[in-house]
């Protein structure tokens, strides 16, 4: 019997997101590794890997897929 986790990670992959985000609580996790922060994935969104944010070695979950650009830069 699947799970909610189950559930989701198999929705994220078959239409192609890379993991969760939450806009309001700057929080994310990949599909590999869902439902680390504390918070209600209730308000969580599907969404793309952006790569490195802001000079930090974190990945950053957000709603559009990177540029090619933003891609090459991480």
């Amino acid at each position: 019997m699947l799970d909610v986790k189950d559930i989701v990670l198999e929705y994220l992959k078959e239409n192609g997101y890379d993991g969760l985000y939450n806009s309001d609580e700057e929080c994310g996790c990949m599909a590999d590794d869902l439902f680390l922060c504390e918070g209600c994935p209730a308000a969580c969104l599907p969404g793309y890997d952006q790569g490195p944010r802001n000079g930090c070695d974190f990945f950053y979950i957000g709603p559009e897929k990177a540029s090619k650009e933003e891609e090459d830069e991480a």
